[in-house]
């Protein structure tokens, strides 16, 4: 079994304010009703690992981080991981270190060389990293595989649903049976027979090619291939020149398009100015209009009302106050004095209208010259694409097309000429093929006959595990198979056939029972085999679902119980017992010793209502 790994508190920041979970003692239950947070706390459990699978509930999306402390192997460890950013890096810390250290790991390969921090809780755990094709074993793979059951799986996919190549690949590394010496010898036999085929079939096209005749005669096949070398040639200096006039064409054309955009600013900048004079001559002339207004105001008075009755004043004589019949002195020089102060005005605003208007034209006259240029210079420039870049661009792309077509027909013909010694150079080469595919063969059968001998009798082991475990949590089995090569499962009942895992039905939760005696099993095979790696954890997210209910259901779910609170009194390799949490919807129906329940419900969740901590 692999080194023992012990959750020992969940820890989250919340609002600048530490939030623990402990987790005291071996076997934990979460207990609450279906949509309670069970899943949230399951899901979230592992993620400060580096997980990049795990499903982020928004509990967790809203902690500024996330901490797990943990054991391996008796080593205390510390995990914090950002709970917004899936991508920050993760800080790992060695609370046993005196010093403090620690080490920040990327979630994800970043820099060539950098350990990501899944890989080295992978490496903590003892489980080797192994690859086969595009399948590798990951942190993610172990936790989808052995590690963890889910809901939302545990009850219709095999141990969790993983792909069946990486399920396999994982259940091999955990086994003991990844053979890195073996994939090297399937790897290097499966390259030898491509390469032996690869040969044949260069010799049967070529044989066919030779038996329709092309190339009976050598010298004209000779003859031939320095023809096409000189067309070739002349081809390529046909692609020289084009591609020179090519380049000046595009410089010419970028020089056109650069005056067309100076000319375009041009035309912008004067439009504006032009703009700009004539707003201004509209002010000028609305205020000259004023001005005019005022002064004709002043020459024809128009009646005025009396300032006490409101009536109208009759008419005086010249120099009488028209309110009072009084002659005042002065008065007709003050309105000579006012009507030539508003003349003076408007003459004075005249000239500065006529000044506005001789600008204005000015602008105007500066703005459609440049709109002229501005579309002439467009028109240069398209025209020149259009009767020089485009036809320069074509016979460029032609003559490229032509150099290549003939090179490859000169390439063509010139291993065409190697006629005469081909075929007894390639049966050589046929020969010395077979003698390495065969080799190679060979090397990897005699390995894969121990492999398979190895396979045959771990999965014979396992497979009595799992038959003991199944008939704990199911008495009615009777016979249960786990194939030895993709671990695929088959389970017998009294008095129905033999079922795979997908022949299986949901009622009564046999597919429950047999992700979970399997995982069980394959610990009990861990504890009696130390080339076995599995870790002594098993997080299992709502196994049970009829604790509440009578008969049957019930029945199952107090064995399954029972079942993994002994898992949880059973020591590991190096002396610790196997962790179990596992969560469901109803309490225990007794107190077991050394058991913790965790009770959540819709009031207490697992995040709101955890205790504070000092860290």
């Amino acid at each position: 079994m692999g080194p023992s790994f012990v959750i020992e508190k969940f820890e989250f920041l919340r609002g600048g304010v530490w939030h623990v979970r402990p987790f005291k003692g071996l076997v934990t239950f979460l207990v609450g009703p279906s949509k309670s947070g069970k899943s949230t706390a399951i899901e979230a459990l592992l993620y400060p690992l580096g997980l990049t699978n795990a499903t982020l509930m928004p509990e967790v999306r809203g902690c500024q981080q996330v901490r797990l402390v943990f054991r391996v192997a008796g080593t205390r460890w510390q995990a914090t991981r950002s709970g917004s950013d899936a991508r920050a890096r993760v800080e790992l810390k060695n609370l046993d270190d005196g010093r403090g250290s620690g080490r920040s790991l990327p979630v994800s390969l970043g820099k060539a060389g950098e350990t990501t921090a899944g890989a080295f809780v992978q490496e903590l755990l003892g489980v080797p990293a192994a690859s086969r094709g595009t399948v590798r074993v990951g942190l993610d793979e172990l936790y989808s595989t052995v590690l963890a059951l889910r809901q939302n799986t545990i009850a219709s996919e095999f141990l969790g649903g993983a792909k069946d190549a990486a399920r396999t690949l994982t259940l091999e590394v955990v086994l003991g049976l990844w053979n890195e010496n073996l994939a090297g010898l399937e790897k290097t036999a499966s390259e030898a027979e491509s390469r032996h085929r690869a040969a044949r079939s260069a010799l049967t096209q070529f044989k066919k090619l030779r038996n329709t005749g092309a190339l009976a005669d050598p010298d004209s096949v000779r003859a031939e291939h320095e023809q096409k070398q000189r067309e070739h040639q002349a081809a390529a200096e046909r692609w020289l020149r084009a591609s020179e006039a090519l380049t000046a064409a595009v410089g010419e054309h970028g020089r056109l398009v650069a005056l067309h955009r100076a000319a375009d600013q041009q035309r912008r900048k004067t439009a504006r100015q032009a703009e700009a004079d004539q707003s201004k001559l509209s002010n000028a002339a609305a205020e000259h209009a004023r001005a005019e207004g005022a002064l004709a105001a002043l020459l024809q008075p128009g009646p005025e009302d009396c300032s006490r009755c409101g009536q109208e004043l009759p008419a005086r004589e010249t120099g009488l106050c028209q309110q009072c019949g009084q002659p005042h002195a002065g008065g007709e020089d003050r309105r000579e004095r006012r009507i030539a102060t508003a003349r003076a005005k408007v003459e004075r605003l005249r000239l500065r209208m006529q000044g506005l208007q001789d600008t204005a034209a000015t602008a105007a006259t500066a703005a459609a010259e440049a709109e002229k240029a501005a579309a002439h210079a467009l028109a240069a420039r398209d025209a020149y694409d259009e009767q020089h870049l485009a036809p320069a661009r074509k016979t460029a792309q032609q003559a490229e097309k032509e150099s290549h077509g003939l090179s490859r027909d000169v390439d063509q013909l010139k291993r065409r000429l190697k006629d005469a010694d081909y075929i007894s150079a390639q049966e050589a080469v046929i020969g010395a093929a077979r003698k390495e595919m065969e080799a190679a063969r060979a090397a990897r059968d005699a390995a894969k006959s121990v492999d398979e001998v190895r396979r045959k009798e771990v999965t014979g082991r396992w497979s009595q595990y799992f038959l003991a475990r199944l008939q704990q949590l199911n008495p009615a089995v009777e016979t249960a198979h786990i194939d030895p090569v993709d671990f695929t499962t088959r389970v017998k009942e009294r008095e129905e056939v033999a079922k795979t895992f997908e022949d299986s039905s949901v009622a009564g939760s046999p597919k429950v029972a047999t992700n979970v005696a399997l995982l069980l099993g394959l610990r009990d095979l861990g504890r009696e085999d130390a080339a076995v790696k599995v870790p002594p954890l098993l997080i299992i997210d709502s196994p049970l679902s009829g604790l509440g209910a009578t008969g049957l259901d019930r029945e199952s779910s107090l064995r399954l119980i029972d079942t993994l609170i002994s898992v949880g009194d059973e020591a590991s390799c190096d002396g610790y017992a196997c962790q179990i949490i596992a969560a469901t919807n109803d309490p225990l129906p007794r107190v077991y010793r050394g058991v913790r329940e965790v009770r959540i419900d819709e009031e207490h969740r697992f995040f709101d209502h955890a205790h504070f901590c000092d860290s």
